[in-house]
Parts: C-alpha cells; sequence; structure tokens
C-alpha cells in the first residue's frame, strides 16, 4: 500500500487462511442479455461449479506442504486452506512481510504467486496470503456535533427514504416476500438504531439477519457502522416486511469474494437483489488481476440466477479517490454484471424538475465535497448492449471500455439528504452508498409484481434495448428521468458531463419507477421462454 513501511519478514509460525478459486467443470458461457430461464443453484453447481475430482486433488497436494483443507464448496468453486506461514510461503513460491500503514498494520506479499506443477490448470486464484485493504466505503458518515441532532429533534435536517420513493414514483409495495441482500466489510448492524429509525420513518421495524462469512464482527463500531445502518435504513423504510440479510466480511480481496461466495451460495434466504456500497479504483495497484477477475466470474453467476447487483458508482467524482491526474472507474461498480448506480440531486422534491449531477465543494471527499462516480473502465470492454453508446475515456490512449453509471438517484447529504439513524443520534447523509440501496428497494418492490414469481434479475442490457411501448426509445430512457444538467469533473484529466439520453454521470437518469415496472413487464410478457 502506497506509505507504508515494512516491518520485518511475518511469524513463519503464524498460522493464515487462504482461499483458493478453481476451474469450472465448464466454462460459463457468455451473457450478453437477461436470461430468459435463470439457472437454479444446483443447476449452476452441476454444470459450471469445481469438479470433486480437483477439489480432491488440491487437497493431496496441499496436504504434501503442511496445509490443511477447513471446508470446501463446489458450487463457489473454493477451497479454503490453513497453514503455517512458512507453509505458504513454501506452497506458493513466495515471501510474506508484515507492514506499518497509518490505516492500520497488514500481512503483504513481495513477488508472484507460483501454482504447484500439479495444480497448473486448477487453480484461478489465492487469495488471503496477502490482508492489505482494498475496499472503502463510500460515503464517509457524518461526525461533526453541528449536523447531528437528538432524536427528539423537532427541525429535522434530512428526508426519509419515502419521500424520495414519491418523488421517483415507486410502484407501491412493502416488499412483502422479498429478501434483499447488502454486503458489508466494516462496521455493525444495531437492532436498537433501526428501531428508532423505523419510529421516526413510521414503518415496521423488518426482519434483519446479519451473517459473518468469515469470522469478521457484525456488531463493531469501527466508523463504518453509519454506512452499514445507512444501507439498512433506505432498505427498511421503503420495503418494511421485506427480509434484509447482511453479509459481512473483512475489507479485503479475500473478504469481497467469500461474501460475495455467501450470498450466492445461500439457499436458505435466496437474495432477489444485492446492494454493495464499496470498492476501489480501477487501474492501480489497490486491485489484483486475479480478484476482478474471479470477482466478476462470481457476478457473471448472479447474472445467471436471476439476481440484481446494484453497486454504489463511487463519491469522488471522475478521480475516484485517486491524485493520480487520471479519470477511474470504480469496482466491482464497473462489472458489466452488476447495476451501477450513480449520485444525482434533488433539487425539486415536491415538483417535476429533474434532478441533477451530485457535486459538493470541489468533489472530494477528503476536502468535505463529494460527487457521483462516473467514467469508462480500462478493465471491461465494452459490452455489445452499450454498443451504441460513443461517450470516449478522458484519459488518452485508453480502451473502449465499459460505461458507469447505468442509473442515478439522490446522493446529495447537505441540499437532499437522507436520514440516518446512528449511535443513538440522527443526522443527515448521502452519498451513491445511499443511491444504490435505495434502487435495491425499488427493484425488490418491481419483483414483488412480476408475474409468475419472476425476478428483475439481469437488469442492466435491458435498460439499453430498444423498448417495446415507445417507438426510438430504449427501456432506460422509458423507465428514467434523464438529468441533463453537471459534471464530475475531478481529475486533472478531465470527467464527464451531463447531457440528453445517456451519460457517463448519471446513466439514464433517476428511476421513474412505475415506468420501469411497466416497461420491464412488457419487454418480458413479449419474451418467448427459450
Amino acid at each position: 500500500m502506497p506509505g507504508s513501511k515494512v516491518l520485518g519478514q511475518a511469524n513463519l509460525h503464524g498460522v493464515i487462511d487462504v482461499t483458493l478459486k478453481l476451474r469450472r467443470k465448464q466454462a460459463l458461457p457468455e451473457l450478453e442479455a437477461r436470461p430468459t430461464n435463470p439457472l437454479t443453484r444446483d443447476e449452476l453447481e452441476a454444470q459450471y461449479g469445481a469438479s470433486q475430482d480437483d477439489i480432491n486433488k488440491v487437497t493431496q497436494v496441499m496436504s504434501g506442504f503442511g496445509i490443511k483443507t477447513v471446508s470446501s464448496s463446489a458450487g463457489a468453486r473454493t477451497i479454503r486452506l490453513s497453514g503455517s506461514v512458512s507453509a505458504m510461503e513454501t506452497a506458493f513460491n513466495v515471501k510474506l512481510f508484515n507492514y506499518s500503514h497509518v490505516s492500520g498494520n497488514y500481512r503483504g506479499r513481495v513477488g508472484y504467486l507460483f501454482i504447484p506443477d500439479e495444480l497448473k490448470d486448477v487453480v484461478q486464484g489465492v487469495f488471503g496470503l496477502d490482508n492489505r485493504r482494498t475496499l472503502r466505503r463510500r460515503r464517509q458518515p457524518v461526525r461533526d456535533t453541528g449536523a447531528r441532532q437528538a432524536l427528539s429533534s423537532s427541525t429535522p435536517k434530512w428526508y426519509l427514504p419515502q419521500q424520495f420513493g414519491e418523488h421517483y414514483h415507486f410502484p407501491q409495495g412493502d416488499g412483502t416476500g422479498q429478501t434483499i441482500g447488502i454486503l458489508e466489510f466494516g462496521g455493525g448492524y444495531f437492532p436498537n438504531d433501526l428501531t428508532r429509525f423505523c419510529a421516526k420513518a413510521e414503518v415496521t421495524a423488518p426482519q434483519v439477519t446479519a451473517i459473518s462469512t468469515d469470522g469478521t464482527s457484525t456488531e463493531s463500531k469501527d466508523g463504518a457502522e453509519g454506512e452499514v445502518m445507512l444501507d439498512i435504513e433506505v432498505v427498511a423504510a421503503l420495503c418494511p416486511r421485506a427480509s434484509i440479510v447482511v453479509y459481512f466480511a473483512a475489507w479485503t480481496e479475500q473478504g469481497m469474494i467469500g461474501a460475495l461466495d455467501a450470498a450466492m451460495q445461500d439457499k436458505t434466504n435466496n437474495p432477489g437483489v444485492l446492494s454493495i456500497s464499496w470498492g476501489a479504483p480501477e487501474g492501480t495497484d489497490i486491485w489484483s488481476d486475479q480478484a476482478m477477475s474471479q470477482i466478476n466470474e462470481t457476478l457473471k453467476e448472479a447474472a445467471y440466477l436471476g439476481i440484481t447487483v446494484c453497486v454504489a458508482a463511487g463519491d469522488d467524482g471522475s478521480s475516484d479517490g485517486l491524485a493520480d491526474g487520471h479519470a477511474h472507474a470504480d469496482f466491482p461498480s464497473s462489472s458489466p454484471y452488476v447495476l451501477s448506480v450513480g449520485g444525482t440531486t434533488i433539487v425539486d422534491l415536491a415538483g417535476t424538475n429533474a434532478d441533477v449531477v451530485w457535486m459538493e465543494g470541489d468533489g472530494l471527499r477528503a476536502d468535505s465535497g463529494g460527487s457521483t462516480g462516473g467514467a469508462v473502465s480500462e478493465v471491461f470492454q465494452r459490452p455489445d448492449w452499450q454498443s451504441s453508446i460513443t461517450i470516449r475515456s478522458v484519459n488518452p490512449g485508453a480502451i473502449t471500455g465499459r460505461c458507469i453509471p447505468d442509473v442515478a438517484a439522490n446522493a446529495d447529504w447537505v441540499a437532499s439528504p437522507y436520514l440516518l439513524v446512528v449511535d443513538n443520534h440522527a443526522e443527515p447523509n448521502g452519498g451513491t452508498s445511499a443511491a444504490s440501496p435505495l434502487w435495491a428497494a425499488l427493484i425488490a418492490l418491481m419483483n414483488c409484481q412480476l408475474d409468475s414469481g419472476k425476478r428483475v434479475g439481469y437488469l442492466t442490457p435491458m435498460l439499453y434495448q430498444a423498448s417495446g411501448s415507445v417507438v426510438g426509445q430504449t427501456i432506460g430512457s422509458v423507465g428514467c428521468t434523464d438529468v441533463v444538467s453537471g459534471n464530475n469533473d475531478t481529475a486533472s484529466v478531465g470527467g464527464y458531463s451531463a447531457g440528453p439520453g445517456y451519460d457517463a454521470v448519471s446513466g439514464w437518469g433517476t428511476p421513474n419507477g412505475q415506468a420501469l415496472l411497466d416497461a420491464i413487464n412488457a419487454s418480458l410478457s413479449s419474451t418467448v421462454p427459450a
């Protein structure tokens, strides 16, 4: 990590856990449209999971190094290993060191990873040798006493999510029968705060299940609890009868992979939509290539399973918080298999005026500002369903990559802030980390009204296809209100601006919930099952 210092070699006798990703029985086919008939988890495992022979082979080879298999999952294609630092260094021909950093000490590796010859075609990723922090939450929770208020305050400085739902014409409903998953990499869930929030929002508190996927605390007060409670409360206000499942993990590559796997394999709760308010920039050494590849593979699985994954696009404009002068898309928001959610400011909550692009101050959180993420990916090529989009990267010599965001919603924590109750206080908050669960709640409400138990599922490519109800328009333009004002210029090389139609700061715009539901229903009813 930039700014870190070597403390010394890692304790050779220390025991660490490592996650291996294995090859599939057969490659998961490319997916350029929403699958007509989503796969079940059993079908996904049977056709595209890891083979038991490969799992047995890895277990056997690793045991020769003194490394034990703790658990395995053919569906997730994972094996969890446990062994000493010395054994891991020998097995993967790597050196591990301890580092100090202002954000916390960590273990890192030096040099490339090597796979034992016997496993060279079997193992596709090794995660956990290093535990440096990669993910970061989108919006910093407010902590200044001037912004925080007692819960009994009679002069609120915020709006309730239901008011945004009304502004965006969300369809009627309370989320009955739906399960919404939320991925968190810090903080904790505190029922008392949710109870107090629901009392102020005048809704029944929903059922919330907190799951630690790797032993990470689900009740940590590490400064990220505001992020967790914001995600939960936005969903709770709009879908009080839904079940909310919060998957906690360490904020590392291994943590992200484990949390996503847990949600994909969760047959018990079976979430129909996920919301992720965490990420990190592309185009740097923050993410390893193997992590981006395997996370993207799992997100493809979500698309095949009919799970909509909403991901915040970032809160630092075109630079994504990096000072290297370049523009950066945020990952996993840049994956082609997710619904990337940008941020806007509501200028007319009770009226009909369109939102504008969210830009506070200089657009950077480090300067107490903030602005919507939005860029052109330097990792993922532009999907066929974005072939009509002509936006080019502002970075010289960049590829014609995937454009984000796909859609947007209110993110402004000053002009149109969300109510957040955390640590027994009320405060205004926002960011794309609020816009993402807002969209997740909308997806759940739409799932309630689709015919025959269908799910919206892999919505993203649908937004770019022609609408069957309005000639010359896409489903995105029919189901969203166009945002035509504002930009996210925070990088030296430049940024992106709003304009008529699709753009790289607001996507197709803010939701017109009922119109989007009608357009999706019309599209699904005209689709002939394969």
